[in-house]
C-alpha cells in the first residue's frame, strides 16, 4: 500500500512539474529534459513511470483540467444565491491568481487540439462541464424569479464559457486592447442583455459582506 502511495505522489509530482513547463516554456518545451530538471529528478526516472512523453503530457493535461473545473466547481458551492454563483463563476473564468498557471496551460494545449484526438477530447469534456456549471445557475435563477433568460439555459452558458475562453486567450497573449477589467465589464454586460439584471463577477476569497452581487435591473 505504501508503495502504490509513493508511486502516486510521484506521478503526481511529475504532472505537476509538467505543468510548470508547459506554462513557462511552451508545449514544445516540454520535453523529458525540461521536466526532470523542474521535478529534480532524472529524465530516465521519468521514463520509468512514463515512458512515453506524450502519456506524461495527457496525464499533465488531464489533471490541468480536472483541478480548473474543481476550483470553479468549489467556487460555487455553499448557501449562495442564483447571483452570488454567477458572479462566482463569472470571476473564476478569467485567467488570474491561482488559476493562472492552469490557464496558461490550458491555452497552450488547446492550440494542438486540433492536432490530437486525446487533447480535442480532453478540451471537449471541460468546455461541457463549464457549460454544466453556468447552466445549473442560470436555471435555479430562473426558476426562482432571479434571472429572467433571453435564450434557454443552455445557450447562455454556451456563450459564458465562449466569452471567457476567448477573453481568455488575448489576456494570456497581452493583448494591450483588453484588460482583465476591461473583460470583466463584458461579461457583466453580457450577463445584464441575457439574464435581464446586473451582476458583477465576485472574488470568492474576499469577506462575505464584501462580496455580495445583488441583481439589479
Amino acid at each position: 500500500m505504501a508503495r502504490r502511495k509513493d508511486q502516486a505522489a510521484r506521478r503526481e509530482h511529475l504532472t505537476a512539474a509538467t505543468l510548470t513547463v508547459i506554462a513557462a516554456h511552451g508545449l514544445a518545451g516540454a520535453t523529458m529534459k525540461n521536466i526532470a530538471a523542474e521535478a529534480g529528478i532524472s529524465p530516465r526516472l521519468i521514463a520509468y513511470y512514463y515512458p512515453e512523453l506524450d502519456g506524461l503530457i495527457e496525464a499533465a493535461h488531464q489533471a490541468a483540467t480536472d483541478r480548473y473545473y474543481w476550483s470553479r466547481q468549489r467556487a460555487i458551492e455553499g448557501d449562495l444565491s442564483p447571483a452570488e454563483k454567477l458572479g462566482r463563476l463569472m470571476y473564476s473564468g478569467l485567467p488570474r491568481g491561482e488559476d493562472l498557471l492552469l490557464s496558461q496551460v490550458l491555452d497552450e494545449i488547446s492550440v494542438n487540439a486540433s492536432r490530437s484526438p486525446m487533447h480535442a477530447t480532453l478540451m471537449t469534456l471541460l468546455f461541457d462541464r463549464e457549460v454544466s456549471l453556468y447552466t445549473a445557475v442560470l436555471e435555479v435563477g430562473r426558476a426562482t424569479g432571479a434571472f429572467t433568460l433571453t435564450d434557454s439555459a443552455e445557450a447562455i452558458a454556451r456563450n459564458f464559457v465562449a466569452l471567457e475562453d476567448a477573453f481568455g486567450l488575448h489576456l494570456l497573449a497581452h493583448n494591450s486592447s483588453l484588460t482583465l477589467e476591461r473583460a470583466e465589464q463584458q461579461l457583466a454586460s453580457y450577463a445584464h442583455s441575457a439574464l435581464g439584471v446586473r451582476v458583477t463577477p465576485i472574488d470568492p476569497s474576499l469577506p462575505e459582506n464584501a462580496k455580495k452581487s445583488r441583481p439589479r435591473a
